[in-house]
């Protein structure tokens, strides 16, 4: 199987090849297989990496046959450390490694689910953690080429939303904070629960957006003080 995933990949990895080597240890049905029919790009670097584990492709192999070259993290991103760096991206830096990190745990969880409820819950994981990674890198790119925000990212609405609560007096504030708390309990509940893993990205996108929200409304609160 080694050869025919290493030919697949150097041909420009096809989809209905990729789907045929990954076929041929899980069915048809699996959750995955539909999800690369629908959207293929996005799920095109999964399948590259969950066929060269299956076949023993190692990681440096894998490297040469895909042709990734690149510097570090700060390398490739030098702006991060520039005194006058938006502070939307610095966030999203430290967003970027989370999304890559749940990305790489969801994936090796992937193949190893039991029902149907949890290949579907750990799909969406995976595909939704890589896409906001593509989406961070985009803002990256855009930024370094142009010297200006792209600007197309959540996070730039999140603090455009920020400018509103600067807007509110201090029972104001301390409404919002309380509600934003109750939120934020009321969200890691469910999350504790872990009743519905479908929902578990979804949840702890809210969650983080809720929290961003509560350190802004803390922050003018003190500052009344």
């Amino acid at each position: 199987m080694k050869a025919d995933v290493e030919s697949w990949i150097k041909s420009g990895a096809s989809l209905g090849e990729g789907i045929r080597l990954f076929c041929l240890h899980s069915s048809e049905e699996h959750p995955f297989v539909k999800l690369c029919k629908r959207y293929y790009q996005q799920c095109k670097p999964i399948l590259v990496q969950e066929l060269a584990l299956r076949s023993g492709i190692s990681s440096v192999e894998l490297k040469k046959l895909t042709e990734t070259h690149g510097g570090s993290f700060r390398e490739n991103w030098p702006f991060l450390n520039q005194p006058d760096c938006p502070l939307e991206l610095k966030i999203l830096a430290a967003n970027k490694i989370t999304a890559y990190w749940n990305y790489v745990n969801a994936h090796r969880r992937l193949f190893d689910c039991r029902t149907k409820e949890e290949q579907l819950a750990t799909v969406k994981e995976v595909v939704e953690n890589f896409m906001e990674n593509r989406a961070i890198i985009a803002e990256f790119v855009y930024y370094r080429e142009h010297g200006h925000v792209l600007g197309k990212h959540p996070i730039f609405q999140e603090f455009r939303n920020y400018k509103q609560l600067r807007r509110l007096n201090p029972v104001e504030l301390i409404k919002r904070k309380t509600s934003l708390e109750h939120n934020i309990w009321r969200i890691e509940s469910e999350l504790s629960k872990n009743d519905k893993p479908h929902l578990k990205v979804d949840r702890e996108r809210r969650l983080q957006q809720k929290k961003n929200e509560l350190a802004e409304v803390d922050r003018l609160i003190e500052a009344i003080k």
